[in-house]
């Protein structure tokens, strides 16, 4: 039978409402410091995909008794440890990227479920990454980690963020008041006014690091509330302005253009050519 002791909790609503309209994203990251907790919601994401019945999960459909008896062959729950390895190994990483070209064996979709997210390193997180990028279009990846600070940006902007955890407030009022105005600026119709917002960056890369990291937050947000989740966020006023004001597409884009530019200072690149890429990659995100 179905559980419904989810029916009032908003984010769980949201994944249940994406499945019916068929617009789960492929690459979800769950930031949970509950282990239990993390994977009971992927497990939730899981059913509501492989639900065959109008509202999902319905728990009585053949692939929901399957799946919740833990006996779907198309749901595949690793925690990537290799050897005496306590890390997501790399060699982990392969075995899942070649085996998610093989055809689902009953469902028209394959979920992998990757338990122990925040133990996967650079490597494997790149590796992870080729096919986040490019994902066959019946795969679906649920990545549980206890925080997304261990995850990098690159891999961020590939996935839509459902963070179980609380916010801390570790922001300085100067960091929140930049990328508030740098919000508006992208959103604006004005390219001088996002030029004077991003020129104050010129001389200080490590600020323009934490802006960009806190834009990113933002607009991973707002995908979330695009999801239909409207729980509180952290940026609550940017997250509604983003959302009113660009595509679940647009806001991809513009999370994918965060992780490239905060990949680049930590490349140390040109301040100079780093402004200049800010604005006319924003403009490009949002289709202007």
């Amino acid at each position: 039978m179905k559980n419904n002791s989810y029916a009032g909790n908003k984010l769980y609503s949201g994944i249940s409402a994406l499945a019916c309209r068929g617009s789960v994203p492929h690459g979800i990251l769950i930031e949970c410091e509950n282990e239990d907790e993390g994977y009971e919601f992927a497990r939730f994401i899981a059913g509501c995909l492989l639900c065959t019945g109008s509202d999902k999960p319905c728990g009585e459909c053949p692939a929901c008794r399957k799946f919740y008896k833990n006996g779907h062959p198309d749901v595949i729950v690793t925690d990537g440890i290799r050897g005496k390895s306590s890390s997501f190994t790399v060699d982990a990483v392969r075995e899942i990227r070649s085996s998610a070209f093989v055809v689902p064996n009953e469902s028209d979709k394959k979920i992998y479920i990757l338990k122990n997210g925040g133990n996967m390193n650079e490597q494997a997180q790149n590796a992870i990454l080729k096919i986040l990028e490019e994902p066959p279009e019946y795969v679906y990846f649920i990545i549980i980690t206890p925080s997304k600070s261990t995850v990098l940006e690159t891999v961020l902007s590939r996935v839509c963020v459902y963070s179980l955890n609380t916010e801390s407030a570790g922001v300085s009022e100067k960091e929140k008041e930049a990328v508030k105005a740098l919000v508006m600026a992208i959103l604006s119709v004005s390219e001088l006014k996002l030029l004077e917002e991003t020129a104050a960056y010129q001389k200080n890369s490590q600020f323009a690091e934490t802006v960009l990291e806190l834009l990113s937050e933002i607009f991973r947000d707002a995908l979330v509330k695009k999801s239909g989740y409207n729980g509180n966020f952290r940026f609550e006023d940017e997250v509604n302005a983003v959302c009113s004001a660009l595509t679940s597409k647009s806001i991809m884009n513009c999370a994918e253009v965060c992780g490239e530019l905060i990949a680049s200072i930590q490349r140390k690149c040109n301040n100079n050519l780093l402004i200049t890429r800010m604005c006319y990659e924003f403009k490009r995100a949002i289709g202007r």
